[in-house]
């Protein structure tokens, strides 16, 4: 047996192995089963969070680890924002400002509108800006 060890390259003790199961690892999968039914949005963080106020010393990572082996992660559902493409379609509009010499304050502005996502939806924000100081101007 050694020989063939020596010959594969691993150690002969990795063979005789057997990993300890803590009696006290399947009490812990029961109640993250019971709290993943209950609460079936909740994810690791929380399902860690109910757990410590239960007064179960446990970390994040184990329960991360304990609940994706039973296949109870939670899949992240984001809300996605449609937009437009300024270059889809017809073009009817022209830049009128690519040959002007900007010289002063206040002679021309831009503006812009973007979408900023917040915890469950999306706000947009619009901005006017002077072209000549680059100031925000509302």
């Amino acid at each position: 047996m050694r020989q063939i060890c020596e010959v594969l390259g691993f150690n002969k003790s990795t063979l005789y192995y057997q990993p300890k199961i803590d009696p006290r690892e399947e009490v812990l999968r029961d109640k993250i089963e019971q709290l993943a039914a209950a609460y079936p949005t909740y994810g690791y963080r929380r399902i860690t969070e109910v757990l410590v106020r239960q007064g179960y010393s446990v970390g994040h990572r184990r329960i991360a680890r304990l609940m994706k082996e039973e296949n109870l992660s939670v899949s992240v559902k984001r809300v996605s924002c449609q937009t437009t493409s300024s270059f889809e379609g017809p073009q009817p509009w022209g830049n009128r400002v690519q040959n002007l010499e900007v010289s002063r304050q206040d002679q021309v502005w831009v503006g812009d509108i973007t979408y900023v996502r917040l915890k469950e939806r999306f706000v947009y924000v619009a901005l006017l800006m002077d072209v000549f100081t680059r100031m925000i101007r509302g």
